[in-house]
């Protein structure tokens, strides 16, 4: 199948949030800041980018990436967001996509992710592409939470 790889633009916004909501209730996440943030992070600021897959103007997938810096790795990208529409998924999109974030930062060595528990669709993504489980835990805190 025959598609394109583009940034994305505030046109895509709708898509962006939608493919979000759609993460969001496999992974049983409750609440999502990138409603609230997407053109202002995106479109802006630059904060992160995101790349969008096409077929004749149809969206069919998108991932959401920046960089990321780790001491044993050097620099990589960190795709916040992946997803490809259900009727375009086992075709290669979302390698082609993985392989454009590569390309964007092209200086860099290694991609990361976290997948939720629930998210089964994404974890047989990643391990069908060659991605190796890491035994790490994640911790996150908010800075209005963090006792200075």
């Amino acid at each position: 199948m025959n598609f394109e790889i583009v940034e994305a633009t505030v046109a895509d916004k709708d898509f962006i949030l939608e493919a979000n909501k759609q993460i969001d209730i496999v992974s049983d996440i409750n609440f999502s800041a990138l409603k609230d943030n997407v053109v202002q992070d995106l479109f802006l600021k630059s904060k992160a980018v995101c790349l969008i897959a096409k077929h004749n103007d149809v969206r069919m997938g998108m991932v959401l990436f920046s960089k990321v810096y780790w001491a044993d790795r050097g620099e990589g990208v960190y795709v916040s967001q992946g997803y490809v529409e259900k009727a375009y998924r086992n075709k290669g999109v979302f390698k082609s996509l993985l392989r454009a974030a590569f390309e964007f930062y092209a200086e860099t060595k290694f991609i990361t992710l976290l997948v939720a528990n629930d998210n089964i669709v994404m974890q047989a993504s990643v391990k069908k592409l060659g991605f190796e489980k890491e035994e790490m835990l994640s911790y996150v805190v908010n800075k209005s939470d963090f006792d200075l």
